[in-house]
């Protein structure tokens, strides 16, 4: 209580006595999410939904933004997630947002995989969202005499209040070792190198700058995983308490986290469904089924699964090994409304998945759906192809040479549409295949041998003679007498290309020619046809704005188009292929499945086992994988296989996409075209 008879000076009495009077006996605290629902704005240009920042949108980030309170105890938090939750906007920027404008004097660390990208977040983020929020005028120097220093630099950002932010890039080991930080934001670490110069893991490096703030410190680490054996996001995940957001069923009130898809122990199927009519999938179907009672929930019921009024919480499934370390797990299924809806998680999947026949389609695009919808490292496995499963598609039906129609009507969804040659150039001859492709990508290899030669670099060469009597339909004939590309008939008549058992003659429709080994030679003899006989090259990378991402074409010096092919895309998918047991007991036959004659040699297929993939470990420290051949040995079937493969998706590209000028290849428009050529005779040999 101000008594009246305080002694005070007749200046500035009445003032004084009013300020004192005003002084309170606490300080209002308001924490990160209230702060930031307060006074943040979202322009429409970081969100189609502008306006004042809601957490009700995102409930789920409302507890791990909080964790940035200086009165929360956890001092460290990784974030595993998918895409499209909000993690930039609703975290890393708001995070900033409460340490610079109501906080004020820390000094933090913003990191990215490099110094652009930083710079890029800072001009087109961070300093608009202080703008629009109405804190425009906070960034300034803490020397506040210069009037030329403004408070931020291309090195470091200043704000009122005496806090800075260092926005670096991690690939910057200088900058990794000075200045101390209270609070780290290591964004996206995951793309982040493994070891940085001769200084060790950045993120050790960038938990070194906060020794100074033992007792304070922030540390927020976020990312995408991507492979799980570097995966430096799983691993501090694993340190912390695996937090889940469990979310209730209204109908029956069992608490469950959102999982993709699985079977209870009576079969009952739950999480994400939905139905698919010719391999197309049905919009409408795709639904949520509760783990428990299978009660449906659809996009619009997201909005009351995941608040907490409904009973959604973070719940701990470990325990952490320090307890001021938090850990958080988000799939993108829980993306809010308008952002990826669970029908845009489900067609990532199928583009990845062969739903009818549970096999993977691409193992590069499984692996993003596996690290970008499901929020988790991929984890790589099953890397070699033993003998045991090859020998297992020998088929008793059929012998090289034949074309077994019967056999693929059984269980491969038609009977062989066409023909494709793969050639494989080596220093004295050419390794050959012929393989015949029904519906789905289902093969049959119908040839497999060794053109001779002298020296395959000459174009004059007989092995290149050779090659041409077999695609033409003349038919050649190897040094042990036996014909290879034409047949006689009942009458004893030589005939050009194959007889099924059917009845049907087929001739080569296309041949592919690795041009790894004499590119000229083969661009060359490929350029004495009009059509249907390519050069291709494989390669680990494509090159820049490929048409697909399996192959880009290139144009040869006569004229005509050849093909840059992504092998280690084709070996992934194929080795799975491989390794898959099919008998006639279990129906049709998966899609790319592979058929081997019975009298095919032990050698021959064992060519299909001698490559493996292997981790290879750069000067940073960063792993990939690379499909590795031991020096000596032999692989040429493997490799004709693969280009087999690519050939198909080649072929369809030329007839979808070039020729009937589709937006994009339609399969069953594809094998329906190819059916039709077969019906009128048009699958002859090249010309």
């Amino acid at each position: 209580m101000i008594q009246n008879n305080f002694k005070v000076g007749s200046v500035g009495k009445d003032w004084l006595l009013d300020e004192v009077a005003n002084i309170t006996d606490e300080i209002e605290y308001i924490g990160p999410v209230d702060f930031v629902e307060k006074h943040r704005y979202l322009s429409n240009s970081v969100t189609s939904q502008p306006g004042p920042m809601s957490y009700d949108v995102n409930p789920y980030m409302r507890e791990i933004l909080e964790c940035f309170s200086m009165r929360s105890p956890v001092r460290e938090v990784t974030l595993l997630k998918g895409v499209q939750l909000t993690y930039t906007v609703g975290l890393i920027e708001s995070v900033l947002l409460y340490f610079i404008a109501y906080l004020k004097i820390y000094p933090g660390i913003l990191a990215t995989a490099d110094a652009e990208l930083v710079k890029i977040r800072m001009e087109n983020n961070i300093i608009p969202m202080l703008e629009h929020s109405g804190f425009k005028d906070i960034i300034r120097s803490s020397d506040a005499g210069n009037a030329r220093k403004t408070g931020m630099t291309k090195n470091l950002v200043q704000w009122e209040g005496g806090g800075s932010l260092l926005p670096l890039g991690v690939q910057n080991a200088n900058k990794l070792r000075s200045n101390s930080a209270l609070f780290v934001l290591d964004d996206e670490m995951d793309g982040w190198p493994q070891i940085v110069g001769k200084d060790g893991c950045p993120v050790a490096l960038l938990d070194d700058r906060t020794a100074a703030y033992t007792d304070q410190r922030k540390i927020l680490r976020g990312s995408t995983p991507l492979l799980k054996h570097n995966s430096k996001t799983y691993r501090a995940y694993m340190d912390g308490d695996r937090r889940k957001y469990f979310v209730v069923c209204r109908k029956c009130g069992f608490a469950q986290f959102l999982e993709w898809r699985g079977k209870t122990e009576e079969g009952k199927t739950y999480g994400i469904d939905f139905e698919t009519e010719k391999g197309v999938l049905v919009r409408e179907s795709v639904r949520y089924l509760c783990h428990n009672c299978q009660a449906e929930y659809f996009e619009e019921d997201k909005e009351y699964l995941f608040h907490a009024e409904n009973g959604a919480e973070w719940r701990p499934t470990a325990q952490s090994k320090d307890p001021h370390i938090r850990s958080y797990h988000l799939p993108a299924m829980y993306s809010p409304i308008g952002f990826m809806s669970w029908t845009d998680c489900v067609r990532r999947f199928l583009e990845a998945w062969d739903n009818e026949n549970n096999a993977i389609i691409d193992i590069g695009k499984y692996r993003r759906f596996v690290n970008n919808v499901k929020g988790w490292p991929f984890e790589v496995i099953g890397d070699r192809v033993r003998f045991s499963h090859v020998s297992s598609h020998r088929r008793k039906d059929y012998h090289l040479g034949e074309v077994p129609n019967d056999l693929a009507i059984a269980y491969s969804g038609s009977k062989i549409l066409i023909l494709i040659c793969t050639v494989d150039v080596q220093e004295k001859y050419l390794s050959v295949s012929v393989t015949g492709v029904a519906r789905g990508g289902r093969t049959y290899l119908i040839e497999y041998l060794e053109i001779e030669g002298d020296d395959c670099k000459e174009i004059t060469d007989k092995s290149w003679g050779g090659l041409a009597q077999l695609i033409e339909g003349v038919g050649y004939t190897d040094g042990e007498g036996k014909i290879h590309g034409a047949y006689k008939d009942i009458e004893g008549e030589m005939c050009g290309g194959y007889r099924a058992d059917d009845g049907n003659d087929y001739g080569v429709y296309a041949t592919f020619i690795d041009s790894g080994y004499a590119p000229d030679t083969v661009r060359g003899f490929c350029d004495q046809y009009s059509s249907m006989v390519f050069s291709i090259m494989g390669r680990a990378d494509i090159g820049k704005n490929p048409s697909t991402k399996e192959f880009n074409e290139f144009q040869t010096k006569g004229g005509n188009y050849g093909f840059y092919i992504k092998v280690d895309l084709y070996k992934e998918r194929l080795a799975p292929v491989l390794r898959r047991i099919w008998n006639d007991s279990m129906g049709e036959q998966p899609r790319y499945h592979f058929n081997a004659p019975v009298d095919i040699s032990d050698k021959a297929l064992g060519e299909l086992t001698v490559e493996y993939r292997r981790s290879k470990e750069d000067a940073r420290g960063n792993i990939t994988y690379e499909w590795h051949r031991p020096s000596g040995s032999h692989n040429e079937l493997w490799d004709l296989l693969v280009y087999a493969h690519a050939g198909v998706e080649i072929l369809a590209y030329i007839t979808c996409i070039i020729q009937h000028k589709m937006d994009k290849v339609d399969w069953v428009a594809f094998w329906d075209l190819l059916e039709e050529k077969l019906k009128v005779g048009l699958d002859k040999p090249a010309e």
